[in-house]
């Protein structure tokens, strides 16, 4: 290791992404931009290593250190991801992001002259990122660091080919949703699909909503067609204080309210998986697999 000090003076001007060790970043990448890909493959110690040929100097008592090439992650041809830059557990305390051994990447903090990608995309991508990986941001002014609560992204969506009537829907998922109440399409609607809404006294509103759609998440592009459908069953929960969900450091009741629902919202949507089959995104636009979504319902 390098050290935080040099580590930051390689990434000087950027945004920093900073990732749990051994994450790949491309599937994340192509998650909300589809043609990411390598520009420029990074290259490990180990790798380099291996790579040398064993000749010349080191046969004379002269050990070379193998060299690491940090990669470039192509967001859209222009816009480039540059790393990663490892850092361990210790190094990423003292630069004030989530103690663990880390993969830190440069993002750009300007404009990227002839770039379609607007900034706050990337941003965004980039904060969405650090929160499904339990990761932070160091920005560009290094005046402060984020990192977003993983827990904190509760709604998941099962994007499916079958098309569940009320009827098939209310047996399967009731039993997570006590008390729930069927609410009929909106007036005016195109009179496809329904709503389950269930409200508790502590915890806020759990609602099912069922509607096909032309407006899904990009990731599902990146998916045989086979793996996905135009059905969209949404779980989503609503707390008593819907502004809290902005909060960065909401109330410890927000937050007990949010650990008891979370469960009951992974439950719905791998009953209606096991029902439907389909593919299951979060609130940030990434797959959710099925070891996920059990493990979430089996969360206390």
């Amino acid at each position: 290791m390098t050290g935080p000090s040099a580590v930051l003076a390689a990434l000087d001007g950027s945004h920093v992404l900073a990732v749990p060790r051994g994450t790949d970043l491309l599937p994340l990448a192509r998650a909300w931009f589809p043609s990411a890909l390598w520009a420029r493959e990074p290259v490990s110690a180990a790798q380099a290593a291996a790579a040398r040929p064993m000749t010349g100097a080191r046969f004379r008592g002269i050990a070379v250190a193998p060299v690491r090439t940090a990669g470039a992650l192509s967001l859209d041809g222009s816009v480039e991801v540059v790393g990663p830059y490892p850092v361990d557990a210790a190094e990423a305390r003292a630069l004030t992001l989530p103690p663990q051994d880390s993969d830190l990447y440069a993002l750009p903090a300007s404009p990227v002259p002839g770039a379609t990608l607007p900034p706050d995309l990337v941003t965004g991508w980039a904060t969405a990122v650090a929160r499904r990986t339990a990761g932070g941001i160091l920005p560009a002014a290094r005046d402060r660091t984020v990192v977003p609560d993983p827990a904190s992204a509760v709604d998941l969506t099962l994007w499916s080919a079958v098309p569940l009537s009320t009827a098939d829907v209310l047996p399967l998922v009731r039993p997570a949703l006590a008390g729930s109440r069927l609410t009929p399409p909106a007036p005016g609607g195109a009179g496809e699909g329904f709503a389950l809404t269930a409200t508790y006294e502590y915890d806020g509103t759990l609602q099912l909503g069922c509607s096909r759609s032309r407006d899904v998440p990009v990731v599902l592009s990146t998916l045989d067609w086979r793996e996905h459908g135009p059905w969209a069953y949404r779980v989503t929960w609503q707390p008593h204080d819907p502004h809290e969900l902005d909060q960065a450091h909401p109330s410890p009741l927000h937050v007990i309210a949010r650990q008891r629902v979370t469960p009951s919202i992974a439950r719905v949507v791998a009953t209606l998986w096991r029902a439907a089959g389909g593919t299951v995104v979060d609130a940030g636009g990434f797959v959710v697999p099925h070891e996920e979504l059990d493990a979430r319902a089996r969360a206390r």
